[in-house]
């Protein structure tokens, strides 16, 4: 069964393939706060959004844009401080015998003499899912920002109302806080119409049906990609079997509630 909608319903799926990153108001305004921060000369920033987000879509973005050999980016957790330091070596191509934080700073690159030559030769850690880091191991990183040899920007996830810029372990000593909020309704229509692109007058898609969506999803990318997939897959069936169901953007609604049901959005 392969139709016109087989093609497009792919276009909504996740992967890595940045060749569909949508500049959205949030993710601009975050992307430029980001680059303005990892120029900055500051220890610690925060970068923080709720899960689907778009966050680590970003940061690969920012990742390939600056194309920067300092930069260095873990986008999953650890659980230790040695294997942290290991693949820190790893990443910077040297080898040092040290297995803790405290001894590691004192056989990193002593050589670099003066504030300058140090801010000039920063290395930038981006880490990714920070809020799955042991406590313990989020203080020895702060110690890597201390030295001034590094900054450190953490990623996490704003899983509820309780701020994660509440808890002690990420509150203390941030410099900057940069938050990804939820995409907005025009946000939303701005999402799908690139997604859609030149097949944008196939769906045709009211401002009700669009607030229809944004209301399902809530403004989460990760939610809207599983709801328009599971759209379009739905209207690839019909295509094949009873076109004249697409036949009038009247039946929109309908589709799109059969979409949110099956991804268990809502219940039937």
């Amino acid at each position: 069964m392969n139709n016109v909608y087989t093609k497009l319903k792919n276009n909504f799926i996740e992967d890595d393939n940045l060749e569909w990153f949508i500049n959205l108001d949030k993710s601009i305004q975050c992307y430029n706060k980001i680059v303005n921060v990892l120029q900055k000369p500051i220890k610690l920033a925060l970068f923080y959004g709720k899960p689907g987000s778009g966050k680590t879509f970003l940061l690969n973005k920012i990742l390939k844009d600056l194309d920067n050999e300092n930069i260095i980016y873990f986008s999953h957790p650890f659980f230790n401080e040695s294997d942290f330091l290991n693949e820190v070596c790893e990443k910077l191509k040297i080898s040092i015998s040290s297995k803790n934080f405290e001894a590691f700073l004192k056989e990193y690159d002593l050589s670099l003499k003066g504030v300058d030559e140090i801010l000039k030769n920063q290395k930038i850690i981006i880490l990714d899912e920070a809020q799955l880091y042991p406590p313990k191991l989020i203080e020895k990183i702060r110690l890597m920002a201390d030295s001034r040899y590094f900054k450190v920007l953490f990623t996490v996830h704003k899983t509820s109302d309780e701020d994660v810029l509440a808890k002690d372990y990420f509150s203390t000593r941030i410099w900057e806080s940069i938050e990804l909020k939820s995409a907005d309704l025009a946000e939303i229509r701005v999402y799908i119409q690139k997604k859609l692109d030149d097949k944008i007058n196939l769906i045709n898609f009211s401002q009700n049906d669009y607030a229809l969506i944004h209301n399902l999803c809530k403004g989460n990318l990760r939610t809207l990609n599983k709801l328009m997939y599971k759209f379009l897959q739905i209207c690839e069936s019909y295509e094949a079997h009873k076109p004249s169901m697409l036949s009038t953007s009247k039946n929109n609604k309908k589709l799109i509630y059969m979409a949110a049901i099956d991804t268990e959005l809502i219940n039937a």
